[in-house]
């Protein structure tokens, strides 16, 4: 080969044996071992390929001489010299990421004091980009700065419990890899705190932060860096001293709390100048603060500027699901109504039984650029809705962005009356429609409805599990029939528009012949 461009060839190496891979391909990594050892135009793309990506520390104990002890852990048995780690050096600069996995710990502890003896200048992976350490041995942790490098860019850690040793570790990681972009950390809890906070104020090109609770110098550094793309973090009830600032309008920032009550309290001394917020909940208060929804208007710089929230509860009893004192009203979700420019809007964790017809409306005329919505639909809850068809429909009207819906309505008519919905409420955009476990009629008259409404809709999904609660089966099974149904219906609608549309263009034919 004469002429050739390495990039290509990488490129192709790739396509054999992809280094990103969910599975380990042998097959693949077997043909592209034979391909290193074809040529020396092949070889070193060839081994750029097989190490880019690892699972594991064995490969560099194996190819410098170590070997498996009784226990099938790696480990050097003799000490490395000039030429071993020379040869180590030449596979380490062709790593990009590394992942350190909780159920192959297969190297002995010894490795990685062996590793931090590393001779040469400069860190061991140099061009290591991506480190998922999601081991919890309390051994390997005083030895990850050997791994974080100036290139490192992701960095993820799963400690299962924190200890002195790991805390001093990760808070001295910032001097290592100044230039971090993404770090995740989603298991910190109260006792990491201080080492969290320390390693977060010494990052400054941060775009994703993913952790648990930090320290008030810490969450104002990360709540001010203006790459900052995502933020995640748990909030603390130790009061603040002083109003805390989110100044990144374009970041989505993801607060974890234990209730909502405890997120109103946090909210009294916060400003938001964002325009994606999600409040995570691990469950709900005996009864949902009143003016809940009033507070966070009120902690919002630009209430219009919001185009993103959702309310998101984790656990949700079954006492929940008929918890009267839970359920919100049109009265508390009023504020909702001058967050104009939201496009999406989820609050399916919460019970919206109490919302009206006419709410429904006023919402879909402040918000008419929703693409997304979500009202009641993710539980079983078994408060009956105010909300009905009209409301649906008049929803349809205005937001004619819709792709999704989620929405805990009464799909049920009067017997005595015919149900017509209006033609400018068809909404062929909306490809997935949930109901949670919404009251239902008879399930072909809500066929002949919801085929007419939602056209792109091949399946209604509800939230009803079978067996139990068992006042909600007959609902299952309602919605199950709706479901057997629904792509003959929407089947036959779509022929028949495709028949008239036929009929009227060859009557336009025929007048024009004439």
């Amino acid at each position: 080969m004469h002429r050739w461009i390495p990039e290509v060839v990488r490129v192709i190496f790739e396509y054999v044996y992809d280094p990103i891979r969910e599975e380990e391909d042998i097959e693949g990594r077997v043909t592209i071992a034979g391909l290193a050892r074809t040529s020396r135009t092949f070889k070193d793309p060839a081994l750029d390929v097989l190490w880019a990506q690892l699972d594991s520390l064995d490969a560099f104990v194996l190819c410098s001489g170590g070997s498996r002890d009784r226990w099938n852990q790696s480990i050097w048995d003799c000490p490395l010299y000039d030429a071993d780690w020379r040869t180590l050096a030449r596979y380490a600069k062709r790593v990009r990421t590394l992942t350190i996995s909780p159920y192959s710990e297969t190297w002995h502890s010894s490795t990685m004091r062996l590793l931090n003896c590393f001779p040469l200048p400069g860190p061991f992976l140099p061009n290591l980009t991506k480190l998922n350490w999601l081991s919890n041995n309390e051994e390997y942790f005083p030895f990850l700065h050997c791994f974080c490098g100036p290139n490192l860019k992701t960095l993820k850690l799963s400690p299962v419990w924190w200890d002195v040793s790991k805390c001093v570790a990760v808070a001295s990681l910032a001097p290592s890899c100044p230039s971090l972009e993404e770090f995740l950390c989603p298991d910190a809890d109260d006792f990491s705190v201080h080492a969290i906070s320390e390693a977060v104020l010494g990052w400054s090109k941060l775009r994703m932060l993913q952790v648990g609770p930090m320290d008030e110098q810490a969450l104002a550094h990360a709540a001010s860096l203006q790459t900052l793309q995502e933020l995640h973090f748990s909030a603390s009830s130790d009061p603040r001293s002083s109003m805390l600032e989110f100044c990144t309008p374009h970041a989505l920032v993801a607060i974890s709390v234990p209730t909502p009550s405890f997120f109103q309290a946090f909210m009294q001394n916060v400003h938001f100048s964002i325009q994606r917020l999600e409040i995570h909940c691990s469950l709900y208060d005996d009864s949902f603060p009143e003016y809940f929804f009033s507070h966070l208007q009120a902690c919002l710089v630009h209430p219009v500027e919001l185009t993103r929230l959702a309310l998101l509860v984790n656990r949700i009893s079954d006492e929940d699901a008929s918890n009267e004192s839970i359920v919100l009203n049109s009265r508390m979700l009023h504020p909702l109504l001058s967050f104009k420019g939201l496009n999406h809007l989820d609050l399916g964790h919460s019970c919206t039984a109490h919302i009206d017809d006419t709410f429904l409306k006023e919402i879909a005329l402040a918000c008419p650029h929703l693409q997304g919505l979500w009202l009641g639909d993710q539980h079983n809850w078994l408060t009956a809705p105010l909300l009905t068809f009209d409301g649906v429909t008049s929803l349809l009207k205005c937001c004619r962005q819709l792709s999704c819906l989620g929405i805990f309505f009464d799909a049920t008519f009067k017997s005595d009356t015919t149900y017509v919905a209006s033609v400018d409420a068809v909404s062929p955009r909306i490809t997935e429609f949930l109901v949670g476990t919404s009251p239902i009629g008879d399930p072909v008259k809500v066929t002949a409805v919801l085929s007419f409404l939602f056209p792109s809709v091949t399946r209604i999904n509800h939230s009803i599990p079978s067996k139990f609660p068992v006042e909600l089966q007959e609902r299952r099974e309602k919605w199950e029939t709706v479901n057997m149904w629904l792509e003959t219906f929407v089947s036959a609608r779509k022929e028949g528009r495709q028949q008239g549309w036929l009929e009227g263009k060859a009557e336009v034919k025929a007048d024009t012949v004439a």
